[in-house]
């Protein structure tokens, strides 16, 4: 685990005491199925521009109701219209099949990083691809250039059904030739990195290439959320195999670089991604911040006084907070490019070579096709596990 420096907990916890009354205003939005007016009449159309966007959702808008979204505004559209998009927007109980499908392809582009000095491992976090080779998290995860030098991610570390743990492979991140960040510390939190192409040799699968794991395609415009929807993650809580937060999480206030949701997450959750019903990303997984009685004693679930002896699994979390998306993109593009500029000072802890900047143009300029991880590894009859045969890393769709 890799906890969060006491001051960033402070900075949390004051943005959302600010959002608090905004958050329990979307709970009641939720509860009176009134979605629609919990955010911006800007930021519904945007939202709906985006889903109208989307051809899988055709037959779960119907033909009348898309066009008429598509030729008013939310506002103007007649009821049923409305209604459609707000239980879009809502999180319908039944979804596509694609939702599995989508979501089980891009579990593989998450991984487990072993946060190391020269010696040892000193915690864990979660990563997630971005791009051809290079990877994001946070930077109170990869906290310097040298912490990244001697850190490692893992992919495929996950259990399956039986309870046997897949053959995992481990890379070396390559902060040499890419590395960007921006604080924890009254900043962002986030580190961008490279990754090296091929396994470790003391791996599980040391003949694993990075491509097979594929990458996802981060969208910089916004309208990929609206407050009252879902936000899903996949994550290595505590380090353990990888997991996914599906039910019951919503975004619930929105500021200018922050979402805030219930989302259930732990330790080593840091770093994570946040996707949409879609499985767009939405934003990157930044801390959460524990529930506390009137005298400041951490509450576990049910509301007793938490223990270090009941373990991290039963704090009740108080909320959650991610760095939207748009946000990093932004961001990391102008680090990039005054990186890049020969008459601007040298920042520490930042590395753009000819090599990085390549990879990182492949996250603004993303190819329309998607990038899809080859099948996961598969049980062998003698019980081992081996990865199927594919055609290739990023197949398109």
């Amino acid at each position: 685990m890799m906890e969060l420096p006491r001051q960033v907990q402070q900075e949390i916890t004051q943005r959302l005491t600010a959002s608090e009354k905004e958050r329990e205003k979307t709970r009641q939005y939720l509860q009176q199925g009134e979605l629609l007016k919990a955010d911006s009449p800007e930021r519904i159309e945007k939202r709906k521009m985006r889903l109208l966007a989307n051809q899988s959702l055709t037959m779960i808008l119907s033909k009348e109701n898309r066009e008429a979204l598509a030729t008013s505004p939310v506002g103007e559209a007649p009821e049923s219209a409305q209604r459609a998009l707000e239980r879009q927007i809502g999180g319908n109980d039944t979804q596509p099949c694609w939702f599995l499908t989508r979501g089980t392809e891009l579990r593989r582009t998450v991984g487990r990083i072993h946060i190391r000095d020269a010696s040892r491992r000193v915690g864990w976090g979660t990563g997630f691809l971005v791009a051809p080779n290079l990877m994001v998290t946070n930077q109170h995860v990869l906290d310097s250039l040298e912490t990244a030098r001697f850190s490692r991610v893992e992919f495929d570390y996950e259990e399956t059904f039986e309870g046997e743990v897949l053959l995992s492979a481990i890379f070396d991140l390559a902060p040499e030739i890419f590395f960007v960040s921006h604080p924890a510390r009254g900043g962002m939190d986030y580190a961008l990195v490279a990754v090296t192409d091929r396994a470790r040799a003391d791996s599980r699968r040391p003949d694993a290439n990075l491509a097979e794991f594929g990458y996802n395609v981060l969208v910089r415009e916004e309208g990929k959320l609206a407050k009252g929807e879902m936000i899903h993650s996949i994550h290595h809580p505590e380090g353990q195999p990888r997991q996914v937060s599906l039910r019951e999480n919503r975004l619930t206030a929105l500021q200018d670089m922050w979402l805030h949701y219930e989302t259930d997450t732990q330790q080593g959750s840091s770093g994570a991604p946040l996707y949409n019903n879609q499985w767009e990303i939405v934003g990157i997984h930044h801390g959460g911040v524990e529930k506390r009685d009137s005298e400041g004693n951490i509450l576990a679930i049910g509301g007793s006084h938490w223990t270090p002896q009941m373990g991290e699994r039963q704090k009740w979390w108080y909320a959650n907070e991610g760095l939207r998306i748009s946000r990093f993109v932004a961001d990391v593009e102008a680090q990039v490019k005054a990186a890049l500029d020969s008459n601007a000072p040298p920042v520490a802890d930042r590395v753009v070579t000819q090599a990085g900047h390549a990879l990182f143009e492949a996250i603004l300029k993303p190819s329309q096709n998607r990038a899809v991880p080859t099948p996961s590894p598969t049980v062998e009859g003698d019980g081992s596990f081996v990865p199927q045969s594919s055609h290739g890393g990023f197949n398109p769709e």
